[in-house]
């Protein structure tokens, strides 16, 4: 077994005009950490290259690509694409590495029989939709990714625990067929998607359950997301039988991150980590948010340990976290949300 990193110094170019949460130095937080605690060198380095045009074509428009390239591709490139993304002359160089570096990654993975790894780039992907850039996001990576994994012939699934809807993913791969997309987060929230209901998706990946949204409410802990992963995620990913798992990894429901409102630890995201394997080997793990430094660097560095088989102390798939008093009330909320979606998509 081998675990992949794939990373690179080209991430921290991609640099915001002012105080932004998606900064250089989240990036330089994780990789110090993993430096620190020797896991860094237990992994295989795999060095990203530029998307090509074709794999980015597979997931975005190509009148939105070529304003990127007009807008993005010089070397004194800077401004906002939205009110939330702002792009330097760094972005665009990383944002192609970020996306290419996604695809290697998961080829890499599905070529293996029990290989996973890390793809730890900016800038992250999962709100940028066909045709534009939203939410700190350019381009799709684990849509690009999933794309150039199903060219390969690979069956892929999509788990997105970032605390936001992965509302771009979703746009991209709608109504799907053959692609399982699963996002939990919490609701309601920015960007205002990820309904549990039939909104924005398909009767047809309803029916099928290849598109499932897991909104969780404000408050939730490691105890609510257990549940949903045990009663809704884990057996939606058995029933659809993948290849290949690509998470779109945000760290940003950690009880500590200035965004959000969720109580997730590190335990938490290691856990979510070892369920996943346990279902599917070949994982590969793509970064998203996450925007308090030693948080963010904590959840990585959980997982990592998880992805190297490390993890002597890490709690066991199925364990949960007692309820705290305050997260009683969304505890029943989720339990009765998990019976609905078991429901709704037909889940053993």
């Amino acid at each position: 077994m081998t675990t992949y990193l794939c990373t690179h110094e080209a991430f921290l170019d991609h640099k915001p005009l002012g105080e932004h949460p998606e900064r250089p130095e989240r990036l330089r937080a994780i990789l110090d950490m993993l430096t620190k605690t020797g896991l860094l060198s237990r992994m295989q380095p795999l060095s990203p290259r530029p998307a090509t045009q074709d794999e980015l074509l597979a997931v975005h428009a190509a009148g939105y690509l070529h304003d990127l390239q007009e807008r993005l591709g010089t070397q004194s490139a800077s401004g906002w694409l939205d009110p939330d993304t702002y792009f330097s002359p760094g972005t665009y160089r990383a944002a192609r590495l970020a996306a290419g570096g996604s695809v290697e990654l998961a080829l890499r993975v599905l070529q293996g029989s029990r290989d996973n790894g890390i793809a730890l780039v900016r800038p992250p992907g999962h709100h940028a939709c066909r045709d534009r850039a939203m939410g700190f996001c350019l381009l799709n990576n684990v849509a690009v990714a999933a794309a150039a994994a199903q060219a390969a012939g690979g069956r892929v699934a999509i788990v997105d625990f970032d605390v936001h809807h992965g509302n771009g993913t979703e746009h991209i791969f709608q109504g799907a067929r053959d692609l399982l997309l699963i996002s939990t987060h919490q609701y309601p929230f920015y960007p205002g998607t990820g309904a549990a209901g039939p909104f924005g998706a398909s009767p047809e990946a309803l029916a099928l359950g290849t598109l499932i949204n897991v909104p969780l409410p404000l408050g939730s802990t490691g105890t609510e997301y257990r549940l949903v992963f045990e009663q809704v995620v884990l057996p939606a990913v058995r029933r659809f039988s993948p290849d290949l798992v690509l998470v779109s990894a945000g760290f940003d429901g950690h009880a500590r991150d200035p965004l959000a409102g969720m109580h997730l630890v590190e335990s938490d995201y290691a856990w979510f980590c070892e369920s996943l394997l346990a279902v599917q080997p070949r994982l590969a793990l793509i970064l998203e948010g996450g925007y308090h430094l030693d948080a963010l660097a904590a959840s990585v560095e959980a997982v990592v340990r998880v992805l190297l088989s490390a993890g002597d102390a890490l709690p066991v798939p199925g364990a949960s976290q007692p309820a705290a008093p305050t997260a009683l009330p969304p505890l029943e909320e989720v339990r009765q949300l998990a019976l609905s979606l078991r429901a709704m998509h037909h889940l053993r």
